[in-house]
């Protein structure tokens, strides 16, 4: 067995594949996460760049299911299958087949979640056609994705347990579209495995700063990241600071600029952790009113642990530049 995060992953035979995580929710609402389409397009699959496009559902017994993904850079995967068994909130058995055969044949999937003290142990066992279709899907990213995506569906539900109401609460402000003007900044690129990034970044943000400091500069603002590529296993970004005046290459810090463009802009509030979901959440308004997002995307820290200890207070301006 061997582990990502709160996710372990175990092979009980030749053609199955086990994943297994517990979550501080009770089993009804990881159940009601699983089979309403409201709540999983806001954690299944989606990370920065990737919303579900598609998520269609015959809860029933013979019932069919439909989800569709799109990426950043517009392109679609899709998934289908058949539901063969339901007991809610406990059991859920359904075949699975991607569009695209990136592994060969059909898969069964059988969902059970077991409840104690308020707590969720989530048990979900994959059983494939061959060994070597599991080898297949053991070799690429899935394992990544998946202990994203759970991550993503404890903050999730998380903000529905703090809501006075028990509903649905909403993460982002409304989104709004505007023309931004260019904005010097000084920043430092990084290309780094997604496991590493909390390490990184500490050290990143104070060697950026005391460059600016050294040369003389003041910010012209908070502090952001620009992320070019987001991958399951790799992030690509740069840790940026606007500047009032250009700054001089200096170690790993380079000038560069955030140029004027049309983009859609929200603003998070919450942990650090809720971001993903927060995107989820934003990229799915974005395809809602038919807009196309660039590829790469912002984020600025406007308030957080240096304002105030407390993660409900933290503010993340959220940013998409448009295409056309």
């Amino acid at each position: 067995m061997k582990s990502t995060g709160n996710l372990k992953v175990s092979t009980p035979s030749d053609l199955e594949l086990t994943m297994t995580r517990i979550f501080n929710a009770p089993r009804r609402l990881v159940f009601d996460a699983h089979t309403k389409p409201e709540l999983l397009k806001r954690w299944l699959g989606v990370h920065r760049g990737w919303s579900m496009a598609v998520c269609e559902i015959d809860l029933r017994v013979g019932g069919a299911y439909r989800y569709v993904w799109r990426g950043p850079d517009r392109k679609d995967m899709g998934v289908s299958g058949i539901f063969r068994e339901i007991t809610s909130p406990e059991r859920l058995v359904n075949t699975e087949r991607f569009d695209d055969a990136w592994y060969t044949g059909e898969a069964l999937n059988t969902l059970l979640l077991t409840e104690e003290g308020g707590k969720t142990t989530l048990t979900s066992t994959m059983r494939f056609e061959s060994k070597a279709a599991r080898d297949e899907v053991l070799r690429s990213p899935m394992e990544g994705g998946v202990a994203s995506g759970y991550d993503m569906l404890e903050q999730l539900m998380s903000a529905q347990l703090d809501s006075p109401y028990g509903k649905e609460v909403a993460m982002i402000d409304t989104p709004r579209i505007l023309q931004t003007q260019a904005q010097l900044t000084a920043v430092i690129p990084v290309t780094v495995p997604r496991a590493e990034i909390q390490q990184v970044m500490g050290p990143g943000i104070s060697e950026l700063m005391a460059t600016v400091a050294g040369q003389g500069i003041k910010p012209a603002g908070p502090w952001f990241t620009h992320h070019l590529r987001i991958t399951p296993d790799v992030f690509d970004f740069e840790i940026c600071i606007p500047v009032t005046t250009p700054v001089k290459a200096a170690g790993r810090v380079r000038p560069g600029e955030w140029p004027a463009m049309k983009l859609v802009r929200t603003v998070y509030q919450g942990p650090y952790e809720g971001m993903g979901p927060a995107w989820a959440e934003f990229d799915a308004w974005i395809q809602q009113q038919g807009l196309q997002p660039a590829q790469d995307l912002w984020e600025v820290y406007v308030a957080g642990p240096e304002s105030n200890p407390d993660p409900k207070t933290w503010r993340t301006e959220l940013s998409r530049a448009l295409l056309g």
